[in-house]
């Protein structure tokens, strides 16, 4: 009778998970087809702010060369601007003055700033195309920087530093070199190995990189903020799994994240923040076509999606998924 009932106890256990998982995974897909909808919804507003954002072609020179540049004046609430720069990677090396602009972190940035009426003079440099953000490349962006604030248009003590790839790499480098200009920085997938931890600490940073990333190495960026630790610096950083070179240079730029950066202002300390860490898994991924459509799988051609990722914690994840 005992080993009858244990028997009966197990079957009701296992029966009462399989609901309970039936129940969960229901729950999952309901709540990623509400995310991705509203997702689509978001997509479109942002869409139709950010077109509205226009980046005149500039240009600007030093002794040594001519930087052709875009900028963005943002409306918004204060005296002075804040004045942001975005650095682009590798692949948008040249001098048109356009192929800096197809980079997604670009227009989140200035979607973010327009959204919280953040008054900011945006600025998209091109670099040459047999340079990088080093050098003579920083020289000039330095002067191009100072000339903004020395005009009074922009604040001092609300400048920003983007970039991804070669844009990391190189914001890191001007935090290296020029840490007095900046307010805070956000390098994603970049490579500060070398550089000066000390003068890097003097500046807030939220740095992200993935963990499917072939092109930059995630021991790098931890053996340097290592070094950071020791100078007590502020900082976060945010590992995320699965991710490439390519979906931390387009995702990153959350509005969490932006948030975070300019909150900041030079001469005004937030606190230290330690290295952000969750241990939640990835339970199940749901795919929509760019219009809202659920699909029954993995999309396989080329295009745009929307992908909501759920994980153990409860969190959904939306964003769009770029299928190469």
């Amino acid at each position: 009778m005992t080993r009858i009932i244990r028997t009966l106890l197990i079957a009701i256990t296992m029966i009462v998970s399989y609901v309970t998982v039936f129940a969960q995974q229901i729950f999952h897909e309901q709540l990623a087809e509400i995310e991705a909808k509203h997702f689509v919804q978001e997509l479109a507003f942002s869409d139709a702010v950010t077109e509205k954002i226009e980046f005149s072609k500039e240009t600007f020179s030093n002794e040594t060369m001519t930087l052709p540049y875009r900028k963005a004046t943002i409306p918004g609430y204060g005296d002075k601007a804040s004045l942001v720069i975005y650095l682009h990677g590798g692949s948008s090396k040249g001098d048109d003055n356009e192929t800096q602009m197809q980079e997604p972190g670009i227009k989140a940035i200035a979607l973010w700033l327009s959204e919280n009426n953040r008054k900011a003079i945006m600025l998209v440099p091109q670099c040459p195309a047999d340079k990088a953000w080093r050098g003579s490349t920083q020289d000039i962006l330095e002067t191009l920087l100072k000339t903004y604030i020395d005009r009074g248009v922009a604040d001092a003590n609300k400048v920003y530093i983007f970039g991804g790839s070669m844009g990391g790499t190189g914001t890191w480098n001007m935090l290296s070199n020029h840490p007095d200009l900046f307010a805070a920085a956000m390098p994603v997938a970049g490579n500060p190995t070398g550089l000066n931890a000390e003068a890097v600490s003097q500046v807030p940073i939220y740095t992200v990189m993935g963990t499917a990333d072939k092109i930059m190495k995630i021991s790098n960026v931890e053996v340097f903020l290592t070094e950071m630790d020791e100078c007590k610096a502020e900082y976060k950083f945010d590992i995320e799994d699965g991710w490439t070179h390519e979906d931390v240079c387009k995702k990153s730029y959350t509005n969490e994240r932006l948030a975070w950066v300019f909150k900041h202002v030079k001469g005004q300390p937030t606190g230290i923040a330690p290295i952000a860490k969750d241990d939640s898994k990835l339970v199940n991924t749901a795919w929509y076509s760019i219009n809202g459509q659920r699909l029954t799988s993995e999309p396989t051609q080329k295009g745009i999606y929307i992908r909501c990722s759920l994980y153990s914690n409860g969190k959904v994840i939306t964003d769009k998924y770029y299928k190469n």
